[in-house]
């Protein structure tokens, strides 16, 4: 297909050097125009520049003369002889008193230009929901109407219907969706007052999705029943009353191309609700898009709740933090509580090695404490070379290793066992007990926690179940501590 790809001498009023003074010439016949006066004198041109201050002082009626000799010359103007009047001198003669008029594309370029003057001053664009449904039922208007004795008229109009709600579509759902990603959308989605308007952005989009989801698929299997040949009548038709509107101009119709566009703008209408080949349908990233956007949403709001809440908790910690410090009786105090709360001061790295056992049950304070070698940051200095050692355990200390590891689980088993009385460990009745026992009790109650029934098994395979004798807190001695823990009641089942 070839493009007329030429130089537009239409759009020169507007980029040109004089443009401040050929834009309200232009505008003024267009506004003309609109209230249906069609021809526009100079005198009310140069009268309407005058008293809005459109041109300097020294602006004469000679300047205005010339700069729309000059629009007429680019075909953004068409003037004619003003016979209504009577030439009184030969300046009046010689100017030919002519009435000015926009010609139709100027017209159009500067209804354009308009509209992107209120672009910033007004939202653009929505989700329209209803669009679908006006889309299913111009769909169903269209493969139902007689070709045979409907007129020209009526299928001129279910067409255009049809085709000016997806045209609607697309433009009104572009728009929104793209000042949703705006910079100015993104900076009111930053603010807290976002927070309020947030389900009605979320309703909005969601209720747009479900339309659309309800409709797509009726209007896809619409579309698919229509048969082409149906379609290529009913265009030839739209032709023929396009061919049958009267003009002015002389110009012969050309149906090949009417039949074109009006051939793309079906395929179009297809191609958005009907998947081809590896081409995604349209409403299905229109449907992708509105889902972003909802996400996107969501994620400011959830961002904005996070750093509320942070903010309050945070204070909160301060003035618990403010309160210690206050309670402080000497300076050293508050440095060790310093430290405590904020790390040390100077250092800026921490740096440790692997845990030194595989046991559960040994503290970390009662491992061996290593030490470690800092190296100077002097380039003088010569960091020595890690040399690599391998130490291979032998059999028999492996066998120690086992043994002692089996050693210490039977006499684990011993010990719980000798805690049990009646199938029962009663916690209030324990003594002192050991560490480990303590570490037990607590494994029993996360695995118990995790079922209604609260039952479940230790380390050695007996079943148990516990419940609460008692809604006051018992103090369970230990050989390291004292801890404070419900009431609790472990009973076992009978046998191993």
């Amino acid at each position: 297909m070839k493009y007329p790809l030429d130089t537009v001498n239409l759009l020169k009023y507007a980029t040109t050097e004089n443009s401040y003074r050929y834009r309200p010439i232009i505008r003024f016949l267009y506004e003309q125009y609109e209230r249906f006066k069609y021809y526009s004198r100079t005198e009310e041109i140069f009268r309407f520049l005058k008293e809005n201050k459109l041109v300097e002082d020294t602006y004469k009626e000679s300047d205005l003369y010339e700069d729309l000799r000059r629009l007429e010359a680019w075909e953004c103007v068409i003037s004619r002889r003003d016979k209504e009047l009577i030439f009184y001198t030969i300046e009046e003669f010689k100017n030919k008193r002519l009435k000015y008029q926009i010609t139709q594309p100027v017209f159009e370029i500067e209804n354009t230009l308009k509209k992107l003057d209120e672009l910033e001053d007004e939202l653009t664009g929505a989700l329209e929901s209803r669009e679908f449904e006006r889309i299913l039922k111009g769909v169903n208007k269209l493969m139902e109407v007689d070709l045979d004795n409907a007129s020209n008229e009526i299928l001129y109009e279910n067409w255009m219907v049809l085709m000016n709600s997806l045209e609607n579509l697309k433009r009104n759902s572009a728009n929104y969706l793209s000042y949703l990603k705006s910079e100015k959308a993104e900076q009111l989605f930053k603010t807290e007052e976002f927070l309020l308007f947030k389900e009605k952005f979320v309703d909005y989009l969601s209720k747009f999705i479900l339309t659309m989801n309800r409709n797509k698929h009726k209007i896809a299997k619409m579309i698919s029943g229509i048969e082409q040949s149906y379609i290529d009548r009913y265009i030839q038709r739209l032709v023929d009353y396009f061919a049958s509107i009267p003009t002015l101009d002389g110009q012969k119709f050309n149906r090949e191309k009417s039949t074109r566009l009006q051939t793309e703008r079906w395929l179009e209408l297809r191609n958005w609700f009907i998947s081809s080949g590896d081409n995604v349908r349209d409403v299905d990233v229109l449907l992708k898009e509105t889902e972003v956007s909802i996400q996107m949403i969501s994620r400011y709001a959830l961002r904005l709740s996070e750093m509320k809440g942070n903010n309050k908790n945070r204070k909160d910690d301060y003035l618990a933090l403010a309160t210690m410090f206050n309670q402080c009786e000497h300076i050293d105090d508050a440095h060790h509580l310093a430290a405590a709360c904020f790390g040390v001061h100077h250092t800026k790295h921490l740096f440790g090695i692997e845990k030194l056992t595989d046991t559960q049950n040994e503290e970390i304070w009662e491992q061996n404490q290593p030490t470690f070698v800092t190296a100077p940051k002097s380039k003088a200095y010569q960091r020595n070379k890690r040399i690599k050692s391998y130490v291979k355990a032998s059999t028999e200390e492996k066998q120690i290793k086992k043994e002692q590891v089996r050693d210490n689980r039977k006499k684990e088993r011993q010990m719980i066992a000798s805690l049990i009385v009646d199938q029962k460990i009663v916690l209030k009745d324990l003594g002192i007990v050991e560490p480990f026992v303590r570490k037990s009790i607590l494994t029993w109650i996360s695995r118990g926690a995790q079922n209604k029934r609260r039952t479940g098994k230790t380390d050695f395979g007996e079943s148990f179940s516990f419940y609460k004798a008692s809604d006051q807190k018992i103090k369970l001695k230990c050989t390291d501590g004292v801890m404070e823990m419900p009431d609790l009641i472990f009973e076992f089942e009978t046998g191993d």
